[in-house]
């Protein structure tokens, strides 16, 4: 509170005081400017009228440093004094209450003004959460890709395609694959990813495959086995790893060169 007139700030201080509120009070502009950058407060009551700098003044130079930009400033004033109620709001006032003060009216102009600085300051830190959320996100898709394509493994993940009424799997789909796991089948990335139909060609890298995928997804066992594979007119053996991925499952194939 800011008033130089010593009778106000005892009698705004005992009510505020009574309704819980901590109240740091003084008599002049420039001990206020001091105070709030010192230690800012949740809302600022201000009286216009005072005898160094005036409360237009105190608020112009509040609202143009931005460690003190936002915080609400109520004016206090006479009760005919349409001149001074504009330009306090031109200023950057968010409220102007008048004297001589009402209690209620009062305590209820301070509370609606704390309950929106607290809800800007809950909005403020949400939004920085949700920042750091989606740069650990970032990072972590970074590392998951540098990962994926520089592994001399085949690496891919699948999703299972279940029938709408029966709830069983019809097939997968793919979520990523990596250069290697494109290679060996002989596809480009993209032309994997955007085809939902696997069955008929996971079949094909070993008879039976599919239904084996299934059971990994329902069952939570992991699948391991060998299997041959033909590429570039020469045929290779693999050794093959499937592990449940939520509803689906992730798989690693790696060259057996011995």
């Amino acid at each position: 509170m800011v008033d130089d007139l010593i009778e106000n700030l005892h009698f705004l201080n005992d009510i505020l005081t009574k309704q819980g509120y901590k109240v740091r009070s003084v008599t002049n502009g420039k001990m206020a400017l001091r105070t709030v950058r010192n230690n800012p407060p949740d809302v600022i009551l201000l009286d216009i009228k005072m005898p160094d700098i005036d409360g237009y003044q105190v608020c112009s130079i509040l609202k143009a440093e931005e460690e003190t930009s936002s915080i609400p400033i109520i004016f206090l004033g006479g009760l005919n004094e349409v001149f001074d109620k504009v330009k306090a709001f031109q200023v950057g006032g968010v409220g102007y209450i008048t004297k001589p003060f009402q209690t209620e009216e009062f305590i209820a102009r301070i509370q609606t003004h704390l309950t929106l600085q607290q809800q800007k300051h809950e909005l403020r830190r949400e939004i920085e959460q949700h920042r750091q959320t989606a740069e650990i996100l970032y990072q972590s898709r970074a590392l998951l890709a540098s990962v994926l394509n520089s592994s001399r493994d085949g690496i891919a993940a699948m999703q299972s395609m279940r029938n709408m009424v029966t709830g069983e799997i019809e097939d997968f789909r793919y979520l990523l694959v990596n250069p290697v796991f494109a290679k060996l089948l002989g596809k480009k990335r993209q032309e994997i990813t955007n085809n939902s139909m696997q069955k008929k060609l996971l079949n094909r890298l070993t008879p039976g495959f599919f239904e084996k995928l299934v059971q990994v997804v329902e069952t939570g066992e992991p699948l391991q086995q060998e299997f041959f594979w033909e590429t570039e007119m020469k045929k290779k053996c693999y050794d093959l790893i499937a592990v449940k991925l939520g509803d689906g499952f992730s798989i690693t194939v790696r060259e057996v060169k011995d």
